[in-house]
């Protein structure tokens, strides 16, 4: 998977830059990460978290690809400043506060970091799970992840590469205990996640209140993840039943990516 990641980081940049010349040619951040696809900045949540937070705090950064097996974690996505490599994206995240202040989080309270902290927890260590089997165990699902992978390999091996990936995938769907469950229970997990998310959202146009704070960009990240990618799946219309987590979704990409959100 850390090849394959590779392969992903190495396209970022020639695609972005076409697109959001302009927004990066100021950049000192380079943000390491896959190209995006199906309207989502990244093909990796977490990568998505990391841009949305650089876009909210307005830092100026470039998107790049690169090898993740030459950073300290191994895995995307990583950011390079001033010739410094970090890597993960909560660390990532701690990192930029500590550098270049914390104009969003300044002000919360200890109960509202804590609530930060287990919906960021709920996200990251368990829906994201339930996505990657959307993508990777349902036919539907991996028909459109193979379509963004297939095109990155040779033609002659591009097949046989995918079948490894998925294998891989699977197995570590598996081994965090998700992937034991059946069809049924695993989207009814992801479902109950996102019936927390929006109870805890309520009618606060943000996560925390009327102005957003860092955790938006996890739970936005994982969100959009689910309500942009085109497949129709279980968890999907489970978001789409949730009209709060959809204005949310929707006012974040709108807010952030200078577009509105496809299809609305």
């Amino acid at each position: 998977m850390v090849a394959v990641a590779g392969v992903f980081a190495a396209l970022a940049h020639s695609r972005l830059t076409l697109a959001l010349g302009a927004v990066y040619a100021s950049a000192v951040i380079t943000l390491y990460q896959p190209p995006p696809a199906w309207g989502i900045s990244s093909l990796s949540p977490f990568c998505t978290k990391v841009e949305t937070y650089l876009r909210m705090v307005g830092l100026p950064f470039r998107t790049s690809g690169g090898d993740p097996r030459k950073n300290p974690k191994g895995k995307v996505p990583w950011i390079e400043e001033d010739g410094r490599m970090i890597a993960d994206s909560s660390d990532i995240l701690d990192y930029l506060k500590a550098r270049h202040g914390d104009p969003l989080d300044a002000d919360l309270g200890a109960e509202q970091r804590a609530l930060a902290h287990l919906a960021r927890r709920l996200v990251e260590e368990h829906l994201y799970w339930v996505l990657v089997y959307g993508r990777w165990a349902e036919a539907e699902g991996f028909a459109l992840t193979r379509s963004v992978f297939i095109p990155l390999f040779p033609k002659l091996i591009g097949g046989l590469i995918i079948r490894q990936i998925r294998k891989g995938m699977l197995a570590q769907v598996h081994s965090h205990g998700v992937g034991r469950h059946d069809r049924a229970d695993i989207y009814r997990r992801g479902a109950e996640d996102l019936a927390a998310l929006s109870a805890l959202l309520g009618d606060r146009p943000y996560f925390l209140g009327e102005q957003p704070t860092s955790v938006d960009a996890s739970i936005y990240a994982f969100t959009s993840a689910v309500w942009l990618h085109p497949a129709d799946n279980p968890l999907k219309r489970e978001l789409g039943k949730t009209t709060n987590l959809v204005a949310y979704t929707e006012r974040m990409h709108s807010r952030y990516f200078a577009a509105p959100a496809p299809g609305t």
